[in-house]
């Protein structure tokens, strides 16, 4: 009677296993430091190249690239900071406002000249008063608007259609714009503001600034357009 011995098979080691190995045991190397003197790694300009030169590159290569995120980060943190002062000054300049023409001014000096937002148009819906050509809309061309881009919200930030823009900024090349209604249901009129760059107004863009301003407008505008009233009304009496 014979017995078959069969052989045992040899295990399998691959590279994942040889890569978990070294993942769970980093001190590897300082327990076999021969290996290291042994071992090389092909690199595209320098040819063979040590385990330790290799890892010594790749950190440095990722402490550059921590370097330009970091860069990267404090750029976004002071313009962060300009639109904080900006929109700051803007909400007590628009406090002490006593008309219209003082809401577009201060307006104008924070968005045009401040931060460089090439065009501005501040409409109403429906006045009590007769307005300047500047503060309405001719007709009800205002609804092609509202039809399309506040269905869901009071703010839009992105592109328009060109006959879009011609109703806003019929003598400014606006590539994209934030437009935001005004009013505690969007009733009382909109803000627009215009950038040449097509990337400036993103949908995905924050809108923490824009509806505080919002916020603001809504609640100063009524008093001063009741003020205005009041006041022709004066004026027609006498």
């Amino acid at each position: 009677m014979t017995t078959d011995v069969k052989p045992i098979p040899n295990p399998v080691v691959d590279d994942t296993l040889i890569a978990q190995y070294l993942a769970e045991n980093p001190d590897f190397f300082e327990h076999h430091p021969q290996l290291l003197k042994q071992l090389s790694l092909r690199h595209q300009e320098r040819g063979a190249v040590s385990l330790v030169e290799r890892q010594q590159q790749v950190l440095r290569q990722r402490i550059m690239q921590l370097e330009e995120e970091i860069t990267d980060l404090m750029v976004t943190a002071r313009r962060n900071e300009e639109l904080f002062r900006a929109y700051s000054d803007l909400y007590v300049a628009l406090l002490a406002c006593t008309h219209l023409a003082e809401v577009m001014d201060a307006l104008q000096e924070t968005f045009s000249t401040q931060l460089n937002m090439p065009a501005l148009s501040l409409k109403f819906f429906d006045s009590p008063i007769e307005l300047d050509e500047q503060f309405t809309f001719a007709a009800d061309t205002h609804k092609k608007l509202l039809s399309k881009r506040f269905q869901s919200a009071n703010v839009y930030l992105g592109r328009l259609t060109e006959d879009e823009k011609k109703l806003l900024f019929p003598n400014e090349p606006i590539a994209s714009v934030a437009l935001i209604l005004l009013g505690d249901k969007g009733e009382l009129g909109m803000l627009a503001i215009g950038n040449h760059d097509a990337g400036h107004f993103e949908p995905a863009m924050d809108t923490l600034l824009v509806r505080q301003l919002q916020a603001l407008l809504t609640k100063i505008l009524p008093p001063l357009l009741a003020h205005q009233v009041s006041y022709q009304a004066q004026s027609d009496d006498a």
